[in-house]
C-alpha cells in the first residue's frame, strides 16, 4: 500500500513539474474524438464558407486553450469564453439533410466545461465566482439562442416546447454549477493535502528536535559520569604522585613521581577536552596537531628515549582530522618505543612531505611490541588512519629494531567498503 502511494505521489509530482506538456497531450487527446467530429460536421455543411471558417476558428481557440489552462487559468478561461461567445452568436449551420443547428452545439464546445473546471480549481474564491458568473451568463445567451427550436430547424407542440425549455435550462445550469463545484472541491482537497504535508513536515521536524534533545541529554549524562569517575580518579592520581614527589624530592623515585604527575595532568587535560566535545552547547575542544609535536617530543625525551627528527620536503596544510591523526600516530608510535624498547632506546622520526601525502616513519633499536599485545595499539592506529584514507605498515627491521610507517593523504580518499 505504501509503495502504491509512493508511486502515485511520484506520478503527480512528475505531472506537476511538466504541466504544459501534460496539458498539450490532453489537448491532442480531446482533438481526436471531439475536434475531428466537429471538423467533419463543418466540412459536410453547405453553409457559407465564411461562417464555417469562423466556427472552425472558435473551435480551434477552444482546443488551444487546453494547453495553458493550468499555467494561465484565468487567461485560458477568458479566451475560451470569448470563443464560446463567437460560436453562440454565429447563425445556425445548415446540414446537407436539410436540418439547421447552432454552432454552439458542435462537440468541441464541451472543452469549455474543462476550462471552467480548471479555472474554479486554480483560482481563489472571488475570481472563481467571476468565472461562474461568466459561465452562467453564457448559459443565458445559449438558452436565448436555443429557446425556440423552430429558429434553427426544430419544431414541436406546445407541451414538448415547455419540457424542452425547462429541461434545457435546468441541464445547462446544472452542468455549469456542477463543473464549478467540482473545481472548488478539487481546490479544497489540494489545500487540505498541502496542509497535511506541512503538518507532517512540522511533526518530523519536532521528532528530529526531540531526538536531538535526547542525544544531547545522553551526552550530558555521559559527560557527568566521566567527570565524576574518570576525571576524579585522574585528579587523585596526580595529587598522590605530587605528594610522593614532594615527600622526598631528592630521592630517585621523585623523578618517576614527577613523570606520573605530568602524564596524569596531560590525561586530565585530554579528558576535559573530551568533556568539552560532549557538552550540550555543541562546543568543541581544541585538538592537538603537528604544531604540538615539539611538546610531545620533549615529553618523550624526558623519559630518557633519544629521539632524532628529520623532515623532508615542503610542509603542506593538512585537514584538521588528518592533522590530528598524524599527531596521534606519532604519539602512539613513540609511546610504543617507551613501553617496549626501554628508557635507553633511540628512535628516529622522519616526516616526508610527498605529493601523495605525509609519510611518517618511526624506527627504534628495540624489540617492538610483543606478539600478544601488538594488536591493540597498532589496530587503533590503523582505524584512525583508515578514517582519513591513510595506511599503516609495522614490523621488525632487518637486524634489530622495529619500524612503523604511516601515510596520511592531503585530501580524502574513497575508502573501500567494509565487507561484502
Amino acid at each position: 500500500m505504501r509503495e502504491s502511494r509512493s508511486a502515485g505521489a511520484a506520478v503527480d509530482s512528475l505531472l506537476n513539474r511538466h504541466q504544459v506538456s501534460a496539458d498539450a497531450v490532453l489537448a491532442v487527446l480531446l482533438v481526436l474524438p471531439l475536434g475531428l467530429v466537429s471538423l467533419g460536421l463543418l466540412q459536410a455543411s453547405d453553409s457559407p464558407l465564411s461562417l464555417r471558417l469562423l466556427a472552425g476558428l472558435g473551435l480551434l481557440v477552444l482546443h488551444a486553450c487546453v494547453v495553458p489552462r493550468r499555467l494561465r487559468p484565468l487567461a485560458a478561461y477568458g479566451l475560451g469564453a470569448a470563443a464560446m461567445l463567437l460560436l453562440v452568436a454565429l447563425p445556425p449551420l445548415h446540414d446537407p439533410g436539410g436540418a439547421y443547428y447552432p454552432a454552439a452545439l458542435l462537440p468541441s464546445t464541451l472543452v469549455f466545461g474543462l476550462l471552467l473546471y480548471t479555472a474554479s480549481s486554480r483560482l481563489d474564491l472571488v475570481p472563481g465566482l467571476v468565472c461562474l458568473a461568466v459561465a452562467l451568463a453564457g448559459v443565458g445567451l445559449l438558452l436565448a439562442r436555443l429557446w425556440n427550436p423552430a429558429s434553427w430547424g426544430g419544431s414541436s407542440g406546445s407541451h414538448e416546447l415547455v419540457a424542452w425549455r425547462i429541461g434545457l435550462s435546468a441541464g445547462l445550469v446544472a452542468v455549469a454549477a456542477c463543473l464549478w463545484s467540482l473545481g472548488r472541491l478539487s481546490r479544497m482537497r489540494g489545500l487540505f493535502l498541502s496542509e497535511l504535508r506541512a503538518k507532517a513536515e512540522r511533526a518530523e521536524a519536532d521528532r528530529a528536535r526531540e531526538r536531538e534533545e535526547a542525544a544531547r541529554a545522553e551526552r550530558d549524562r555521559i559527560s557527568r559520569e566521566m567527570h565524576d569517575v574518570v576525571s576524579h580518579s585522574l585528579a587523585v592520581m596526580v595529587s598522590q604522585a605530587e605528594g610522593g614527589r614532594l615527600s622526598d624530592p631528592d630521592a630517585p623515585r621523585a623523578e618517576v613521581f614527577a613523570t606520573i604527575a605530568g602524564v596524569g595532568r596531560e590525561a586530565l587535560r585530554d579528558m576535559r577536552g573530551l568533556l568539552g566535545v560532549l557538552r550540550a552547547d555543541g562546543g568543541t575542544a581544541p585538538q592537538p596537531g603537528l604544531g604540538d609535536l615539539p611538546d610531545l617530543l620533549d615529553q618523550v625525551r624526558d623519559t630518557g628515549v633519544r629521539v632524532a627528527v628529520q623532515e623532508n620536503g615542503d610542509a603542506q596544510p593538512l585537514r584538521p582530522a588528518a592533522d590530528l591523526t598524524a599527531y596521534r600516530v606519532i604519539q602512539e608510535g613513540l609511546t610504543n618505543v617507551i613501553k617496549h624498547a626501554g628508557a635507553t632506546a633511540a628512535a628516529d622520526l622522519t616526516l616526508a612531505w610527498r605529493p601523495d601525502g605525509l609519510h611518517i616513519t618511526i624506527t627504534d633499536d628495540g624489540d617492538g611490541p610483543p606478539a600478544e599485545g601488538a594488536g591493540v595499539g597498532l589496530t587503533g592506529m590503523r582505524e584512525r588512519l583508515s578514517m582519513v584514507g591513510g595506511t599503516l605498515e609495522a614490523g621488525r627491521r632487518a637486524g634489530a629494531g622495529f619500524v612503523l610507517s604511516a601515510t596520511v593523504p592531503y585530501e580524502p580518499r574513497s575508502l573501500p567498503s567494509s565487507g561484502s
